[in-house]
């Protein structure tokens, strides 16, 4: 199984920034995004397509657990991250 970086920042309180997966070639297929700080905190976030029109571009990332207080938006192959009330690095990973 081979999970992929997609994000590493150092974040301020709530900054946002997106990452574009579809350039990446990382649409297809999309399941688990997890998120960790520095000090072990960590953040999942699992995809939850609609297997009606077209699972890999249209759906959400579902909250499954979440120490780090950041808010995960996806929006036809984009992500937006968005970090909670406190300074910290954070590295995402998409599991496929």
């Amino acid at each position: 199984m081979n999970n992929t970086i997609v994000l590493s920042k150092d974040f301020a309180a709530h900054e946002s920034a997106v990452v574009d997966l579809k350039s990446c070639g990382l649409i297809n297929p999309l399941r688990v995004l997890t998120f960790q700080n520095k000090t072990g905190q960590s953040a999942k976030f699992l995809w939850q397509g609609d297997i009606i029109y077209n699972k890999d571009k249209v759906g959400y990332f579902k909250e499954i657990n979440n120490d780090l207080g950041i808010k995960v938006n996806h929006y036809e192959g984009f992500i937006t991250v968005t970090n909670g009330g406190g300074d910290q690095y954070l590295e995402g990973e998409l599991k496929p």
